[in-house]
This record gives structure tokens, C-alpha cells and sequence, in this order.
């Protein structure tokens, strides 16, 4: 069985339980372990949404899931939930959810043992918004100095120990990234000697444990014609290149930190009609992508 991605995907790596649990618009939960997608069946589940923040919290022994936008009808969800590895618990009260945002980045910040949720509302403009978790309820956190423009990705940067955010910086023509660090208390824009193109739904940052480094993966607009997935390291102070992914016209629509192996999972949805799943795998290693499987399914 392969799983349905859809519109912007939620996913996280689960360490406890050594799988990825991917969530989609239709309301479904998948789990990659042993190389192989099985769909898990909860007694319990957040509706369908596009846009979610998914994120590992340690400190819980759970995979969070935050926000996003209704698949039924396109409303702007604020909920916090939990998976356990085999049911979903939700956090439903005002003081347990963000109460502004639209779209939403979220990663666990070593530095100050939380998760850090980065809110940005691009329907109306800045502020942004930064949350922290403290097991049962969003606290909000000081935001001076914040991006003016909306945040895509946010992950904790084991080499400056804070938190790296991508906004963007858009012009006529295209979009390139703005680098962004918060250390807890205040912003504070960073300026590398090279910067990504920037994808407002296909931009994915992840941790290289093996590394200590971050991987960026963007769509960066390259007309005429179909762009190619790039992908970016941050060593601290710039971003490098590190080449393409995937077929032309392609996007890699999911990448997740793989806990067991300290590589860097990444799938890509590559059908070509609306009747059809095809899915490949792919995996980060020393540097480089590597093609470790597919397959096509009747949808």
C-alpha cells in the first residue's frame, strides 16, 4: 500500500517508535517503518487539513501536530494533538492553542528543552508570533527584531544552539529566502553569502544528525519551465548547494529525520494523473540523495 499525500503533508519522526508518521488533507495517518508505508486505523483523529506543523517532542515521547487549514471547508484550525503511536489525543482548549496564525513552522528546541511553534499570518501581514510548549499549553514568547515577512521553516541549529527560521524576500520576479535566528528572546536576521530560492508550499528544513548540520530542500523558480528540487546545507553562517532531487517538474513533498539511522528521509509524489500514487524514496548520506524505492498505486 502507498500512501496519499495530497496538499501539503504533515511529517514527523516518531524516535520512540522508530517510524514516520505522515498525516494528510484527507484525515489519514500513515507509518513508514522497514521500509514500507502501513496505514494505522485510530480510534481517535484531527480532521483533514493541509499546512499542518508536525514536529518530534522528547520531552513528551510524542509527535505534535498544530494548525493548518480545514480540508472541508477551508477554515483556519488553531488545535494541538498528540500521537502516541497508535491513537491521537487533542489538547482542545483556548489556553492549549495558538490563537493566531496562519501558517505555522514548529521545531524542538534543545537549547531551551521546548517546542517552538513560529506563527505567521500571511493572509493580513506581519507580526509574526513564537510559542513555546510546556507539555499542556502554548506560552507566547517575546518576538523582537521578528521577520516582517512570513516564516516557511523552522529547525533547531546545533551549531549557533537556536532556533534557524527561512521568511522570504520576494520581488516582481521570484522569491529568495531571508535567514533568520531566534535565541529564545529576540531575532536576529543573519546574513549569508548565499541565500536559496524560496517556496512558500514546497520549502523543507531537517536536522542531520549525523552531520550537525541543517538540510534545506526548495523549489526555486527557474523559468521558463518545470523547476528541480534543490537542496542546501547550513553550516552555521551560509547556505551551500548540494544539488537536485527528483524528477523535473517533480516536488519532494515530505522529508523526515530518521532517528534509528541518523539519515534524512525523503518521498516524492511524482504521479502524473489524479488516478494514480506514485511515490519514490529517497535517502540523505554523507551528502548526497540516494534512490532506495518506489512504487505506483491505483488511487
Amino acid at each position: 500500500m502507498l500512501p496519499y499525500f495530497g496538499l501539503l503533508p504533515s511529517l514527523a519522526y516518531d524516535a520512540n517508535r522508530r517510524q514516520v508518521v505522515l498525516f494528510n488533507n484527507r484525515g489519514e495517518t500513515w507509518l513508514w517503518a522497514k521500509n514500507r508505508w502501513t496505514q494505522a486505523h485510530p480510534k481517535l483523529s484531527p480532521e483533514g487539513r493541509i499546512g499542518a506543523a508536525a514536529a518530534w517532542d522528547p520531552m513528551m515521547g510524542t509527535v505534535l501536530l498544530v494548525g493548518g487549514q480545514s480540508y472541508r471547508d477551508e477554515a483556519i484550525l488553531h488545535d494541538t494533538w498528540s500521537w502516541n503511536g497508535s491513537n491521537w489525543r487533542e489538547f482542545g482548549t483556548r489556553t492549549a492553542s495558538p490563537l493566531e496564525g496562519f501558517m505555522f513552522a514548529m521545531t524542538y528546541d534543545s537549547d531551551l528543552e521546548q517546542m517552538v511553534l513560529v506563527a505567521s499570518d500571511i493572509r493580513y501581514g506581519p507580526p509574526i508570533h513564537v510559542w513555546t510548549w510546556d507539555g499542556a499549553s502554548w506560552q507566547a514568547r517575546n518576538t523582537a527584531g521578528a521577520p516582517v515577512s512570513p516564516v516557511a521553516v523552522a529547525a533547531f541549529d546545533p551549531v549557533t544552539e537556536t532556533v534557524l527560521a527561512v521568511s522570504a524576500r520576494c520581488s516582481h520576479s521570484d522569491c529568495v529566502s531571508q535567514t533568520w535566528s531566534w535565541n529564545g528572546a529576540s531575532w536576529q536576521q543573519l546574513k549569508p553569502a548565499h541565500e536559496p530560492g524560496f517556496s512558500f508550499s514546497n520549502m523543507i528544513l531537517v536536522q542531520d544528525s549525523r552531520l550537525g548540520r541543517l538540510v534545506l530542500l526548495t523549489v526555486a523558480p527557474r523559468p521558463p519551465g518545470p523547476s528541480l528540487t534543490e537542496t542546501w546545507t547550513w553550516d552555521g553562517r551560509d547556505w551551500n548547494p548540494r544539488g537536485t532531487i527528483g524528477d523535473l517538474g517533480a516536488t519532494v513533498v515530505a522529508a523526515s529525520g530518521d532517528g534509528v539511522q541518523a539519515k534524512i528521509l525523503a518521498f516524492e509524489d511524482i504521479a502524473r494523473d489524479f488516478k494514480t500514487v506514485r511515490i519514490d524514496t529517497w535517502i540523505w548520506a554523507d551528502r548526497i540523495w540516494t534512490r532506495i524505492g518506489g512504487g505506483v498505486a491505483s488511487g
